[in-house]
């Protein structure tokens, strides 16, 4: 499998790791504004909701940590709550908001840019109980309205690997109810 490093002309076992003031400047703003990006291709075009997180990360050639761009969800479609249930089976729980209206000030012009970031805890499959060690941050814009008015949120979802429960799939995935293997 080709690293997405060597893709794009970086050295193996490079990580995207950007303090989140950076991640909201450097990817998220400029992906709203229609801005070249830093490194086009670091950050994967998917929907965090569409498989499990592991699934998701391998479907990128990804192990533990990767960043996302997507729409967020409404559950009703115009509310403020968020869809947090992913296909294929499970959810995103135990959201907070780790911060809140945070102002970027943009160097060439001055503009103050209010950001959010959300961190939901763990990823539980359906019926699962304790932790399974997956995270997902959420960053968005709250503000000017132009800005603020984009579904368009910069996701960052890793395995935090702290704990009793290690591994990064349950011991139950992938098999079907008869205990067989799940067709892919």
């Amino acid at each position: 499998m080709v690293e997405p490093a060597d893709v794009l002309g970086l050295t193996r076992g490079y990580k995207l790791q950007p303090h989140d003031d950076e991640a909201v400047e450097y990817y998220l703003l400029r992906r709203l504004l229609g801005r070249e990006l830093p490194l086009e291709g670091i950050i994967m075009e998917d929907d965090p909701l569409s498989a499990p997180p592991w699934e998701l990360l391998n479907r990128h050639g990804r192990e533990d940590d990767a960043f996302f761009f997507a729409h967020g969800q409404t559950i009703d479609g115009k509310g403020s709550r968020n869809k947090r249930t992913c296909a294929g089976g499970g959810c995103w729980e135990g959201q907070k908001v780790i911060v809140d209206d945070k102002q970027l000030i943009i160097p060439d012009s001055g503009m103050e840019i209010p950001w959010k970031k959300y961190h939901l805890l763990n990823f539980h499959n359906d019926g699962e109980k304790g932790s399974t060690r997956w995270v997902m941050h959420e960053y968005s814009v709250t503000g000017p309205p132009d800005l603020a008015s984009s579904s368009v949120r910069l996701y960052r979802i890793l395995f935090s690997g702290h704990g009793k429960k290690r591994k990064r799939e349950p011991d139950d995935y992938g098999r079907d109810d008869d205990g067989g293997e799940r067709a892919a």
